[in-house]
């Protein structure tokens, strides 16, 4: 059984996939680090960089986006001979106004990656405006199928469009198609004639991030359930699945109880689990995530798991159920970019393609991309994953103060969401006011600008909030007590 949990009340929302009652996904969102990809901007050239082949775009954002001259709409434009001599500072100069979209999200001390290449999302195509080709989608196995679309693609774009089939068109007909069609390069018309009356940087079309998420989760599942705690998101997100052409097997559910929604199904207690290095396995075995700036490392270890079938059978047994749960570990965890493998030593090319195969299978529900290189001479396996976000650890901590970064705690909003979504099961309570100790981070951080998100709670749930200020080494705080004021 198949299930979405949706915490969106508080202003840190949550939305977990889980089957049989096991998570298989997890996606946060904070509003200081919400996610920007596929925005599209209005932006301001700041400098180009003729050694990188590459400019700088204000978008308005802290950070200049990072756009190389493969993603610029004007060298895709080019025929092939002349891309081999195209140069940057000859298609873009300083202070020009161009239209572009985020492709990755800011990370660390760079700033959003961004294309030029717009592209807008259906629930059957991909329109771009400037992309001249035809595709369908990779999960489309008939040849046939494929020709036909793309012969009917071709007909219906001009030459500088681009149209990509996705999974969903297959089953489309040429008429739900064309009309789908027309309303994105409509979209598009009315972005781009926007754009003409707008002082750069703007953000011209913002991406209902969450939401499209749970969109793309949902496609990918024959039946699924969907439970939210919040009845106005529910409202809305039954708005936009009506928009994108999406029916769900079952009605959206609106979770009543007083208890956090993530407590009541159980996922708490597997978020905790997602946040520490060892990962334990039955008998025993481990598998060990050792996350670095370059690069990911695991490691299996048999642990007391012995088996009853001989070393070689334990040691593949082992491994293919490591491998079951590194796959899931990595949709978890959101790890991505570079990820080395250290299964237990195996005998034969055969061990290696079954453990493979496992891992492959675990993945096979994954809506990134993942490309599995093969074993290494020394056994370790290689694999790189799509990077779209920063992974869970680094969204939701911080550097600890007490270890000087080897080891990591909670950030001081992470512990401030926490702190609400426990004060949200306080509600039917009869006392009228709430005591907390808190380091000031942390009340900062729960209190907002003006102590705005404060007031907002208070009148939430109908209580005097109180913060008593502690010093502790890390973000902190603890619910003292209930009184009557």
């Amino acid at each position: 059984m198949n299930r979405i949990i949706v915490n969106a009340l508080g202003r840190e929302k949550r939305w977990a996939r889980l089957r049989d009652g096991i998570m298989e996904s997890l996606h946060v969102y904070q509003p200081e680090k919400e996610s920007i990809v596929g925005n599209i901007y209005l932006g301001r050239v700041d400098k180009v960089e003729k050694g990188l082949n590459a400019a700088f775009i204000n978008i308005g954002e802290d950070k200049n986006g990072f756009l190389h001259i493969d993603d610029l709409a004007e060298y895709v434009s080019l025929e092939e001979p002349e891309r081999n001599s195209a140069e940057i500072s000859k298609l873009l100069h300083q202070g020009q106004k161009l239209l572009v979209q985020v492709k990755k999200d800011p990370a660390g001390t760079k700033g959003p990656r961004l294309t030029g290449v717009i592209e807008l999302k259906g629930a059957s195509i991909v329109y771009m405006p400037q992309g001249r080709y035809v595709a369908v989608s990779k999960k489309a196995s008939d040849e046939e199928q494929k020709k036909k679309w793309r012969r009917f693609g071709s007909k219906l774009k001009e030459d500088q469009e681009g149209i990509l089939f996705r999974t969903a068109s297959l089953q489309k007909s040429n008429e739900e198609i064309t009309t789908e069609f027309m309303a994105l390069r409509k979209q598009y018309q009315n972005l781009y004639a926007s754009s003409l009356n707008r002082k750069a940087p703007f953000l011209l079309h913002g991406q209902d991030v969450m939401a499209d998420d749970i969109l793309e989760e949902v496609k990918k599942i024959k039946e699924v359930e969907i439970i939210t705690d919040d009845f106005a998101w529910k409202e809305e997100l039954q708005v936009y699945f009506q928009q994108h052409g999406v029916s769900l097997s079952s009605p959206i559910f609106h979770y009543q109880g007083h208890e956090n929604i993530f407590n009541h199904y159980r996922v708490e207690t597997q978020i905790e689990k997602a946040m520490q290095r060892v990962v334990w396995l039955e008998k025993g075995a481990t598998i060990v995530i050792e996350p670095t700036e370059a690069l990911t490392v695991i490691d299996v270890n048999t642990g007391k798991f012995t088996g009853k079938s001989g070393l070689s059978q334990t040691v593949l047994k082992t491994n293919k159920m490591a491998a079951k749960e590194i796959a899931r570990q990595l949709k978890i965890r959101n790890l991505s970019g570079i990820i080395l493998i250290d299964f237990i030593e195996m005998k034969s090319e055969q061990q290696e393609t079954e453990v493979i195969a496992a891992l492959k299978a675990g993945l096979s529900d994954d809506g990134k991309r993942t490309t599995i290189v093969g074993f290494t001479e020394l056994g370790i396996l290689q694999l790189t994953r799509k990077k779209t976000k920063p992974p869970l650890l680094e969204y939701t901590t911080c550097t600890c103060p007490s270890c000087s970064g080897q080891g990591r705690v909670l950030s001081a909003e992470s512990m401030a969401y926490r702190l609400e979504r426990e004060l949200y099961e306080l509600y039917p309570a009869d006392e009228d006011k709430v005591v907390i100790e808190a380091t000031e981070d942390v009340q900062r951080a729960f209190r907002g600008e003006n102590s705005h998100y404060l007031k907002e709670m208070e009148n939430t749930i109908h209580k005097k909030i109180e913060f008593q200020v502690v010093k502790e080494s890390k973000p902190y705080y603890k619910i003292k007590r209930l009184e009557n004021r």
